[in-house]
């Protein structure tokens, strides 16, 4: 093939490929649910890391009157905010929930 033809050809190659626009407004919405995703499953692992006491959950459900389910998820959250939390504190997160 000669220098002309190689040029041409490439000509043709690169004049089909249409531009795209795109709607940055999707786009943005797109990248802020995909960082929302992030966070909350991030989250769902730190959480789930966390050891709680059966006997703090089991206070927690017996004088509260909650579920076992509550009870876990407020341990495991104040421990994560109040680095190693108390009963105490978790008590008072579900009375104000």
């Amino acid at each position: 093939m000669t220098a002309e033809a190689e040029a041409k050809q490439l000509d043709s190659v690169t004049d089909v490929v249409k531009e795209a626009e795109i709607d940055t407004a999707k786009a943005q919405e797109a990248i802020g649910l995909i960082r929302s995703k992030t966070n909350d499953d991030q989250q769902a692992a730190a959480l789930a890391a966390v050891t709680i006491s059966r006997g703090d959950v089991e206070l927690i459900v017996s004088e509260l009157e909650v579920t076992e389910e509550v009870a876990e998820r407020t341990l495991r959250e104040v421990s994560l905010d109040a680095k190693g939390g108390n009963v105490v504190e978790a008590a008072l997160r579900v009375l104000i929930a």
